[in-house]
């Protein structure tokens, strides 16, 4: 079965239910990411397919269809800011057990996170084109809102590379000049890390879903 496909029934299905529906997209996005591994190239499928989702629903919803794709649109940024944090976090595990980062992969990294939002945005633009054309001018009047609030993936892209663009360039060299040797298996790993702290930064967002509120006592 395609996994793409059941994502974009999950997404339609979703926007039917209608309720809490940035939540509802933030945590099947959340879902389809943490089953893959993290690079750009998957970021993008899963947005692809969570937006084609959302179009089906919104075509034959009764809500407003500006509200249900911003609300999406939302959801969705906060899932890939979450990935953004797992790389960022990736990155500053790695450079805390002082591995010894290949130059190459650094910037490979770091490229990767530079060019993230744009094709998250993108991805969400090539999706809405299979919609009609009323929900094309309504992804246009969402996506142009961003260009001017900016998202918050964007915002934590920036903090990363700000933190790491001359840390990084700074520990590749003082490695070079003490020609230390240390194991490169975690930095060819790398996805494979940041997959993993994705799913524990969201394990707290579903034991806070499970867990029922308190009752008060009747006097």
């Amino acid at each position: 079965m395609d996994t793409d496909e059941v994502l974009k029934g999950m997404a339609r299905e979703a926007v039917k239910q209608s309720e809490n529906l940035r939540t509802a997209v933030r945590e099947l996005t959340l879902g389809a990411l943490r089953g893959r591994e993290l690079t750009v190239r998957e970021i993008k499928r899963v947005v692809k397919a969570v937006t084609e989702g959302v179009n089906l629903g919104a075509s034959t919803s009764k809500l407003d269809a500006d509200r249900v794709l911003g609300e999406a649109f939302a959801g969705m940024d906060e899932a890939v800011l979450k990935a953004v944090q797992a790389n960022h976090l990736a990155l500053q595990q790695l450079a805390a057990q002082g591995q010894n980062l290949r130059e190459s992969h650094v910037k490979k990294a770091l490229d990767e996170l530079e060019r993230l939002e744009d094709e998250f945005v993108g991805a969400v633009k090539e999706a809405a084109k299979k919609g009609s054309q009323q929900l094309r001018n309504q992804w246009a009047t969402v996506l142009q809102r961003t260009q001017t609030s900016g998202t918050e993936t964007a915002a934590e892209v920036e903090r990363t590379l700000e933190e790491f663009g001359d840390r990084m360039r700074d520990a590749v060299r003082a490695q070079r000049r003490t020609a230390l040797k240390a194991a490169e298996v975690m930095a060819e790993n790398f996805t494979t890390l940041a997959s993993g702290i994705l799913i524990g930064l969201t394990e707290g967002l579903q034991q806070g879903k499970r867990e029922p509120p308190e009752k008060t006592s009747e006097r």
